[in-house]
């Protein structure tokens, strides 16, 4: 029970973290441009909280941060974004709590499969 309520506070401030850190990135326009990094906190959320929790918020993020603030526009930039940031939350949590060991190098091919997988769809 007390896992489950810090997984879920967690998860929150990663998907608090998700909405507010495009801003930093979007007051430097040669930056703003070319970066959105929401997958960042879905990423992050994955690895700590579990693939539940990682693709929830991946789910979550792009969608409501285009209800608050307008970016990105919500069809089709926001549902694109949903589908692989659920994707990065889903197969990041999954690949890293399967591995053997929990190490560096599982981390790094948890997130390389993961960005695959992403991109994929």
């Amino acid at each position: 029970m007390k896992q489950n309520i810090k997984n879920t506070v967690l998860a929150a401030m990663f998907l608090a973290l998700g909405l507010v850190l495009p801003f930093l990135t979007g007051q430097i326009p040669q930056i703003g441009s070319m970066l959105l990094p929401m997958h960042i906190p879905v990423f992050l959320c994955g690895l700590i909280c579990g693939w539940q929790y990682g693709a929830a918020v991946g789910l979550i993020t792009p969608i409501l941060r285009s209800f608050l603030f307008g970016m990105p526009p919500l069809y089709p930039t926001a549902v694109a974004m949903a589908a692989e940031l659920l994707t990065y939350g889903l197969v990041v949590g999954l690949m890293y709590s399967k591995s053997r060991w929990q190490c560096v190098i599982s981390l790094y091919r948890s997130l390389l499969v993961a960005m695959i997988a992403g991109r994929a769809v």
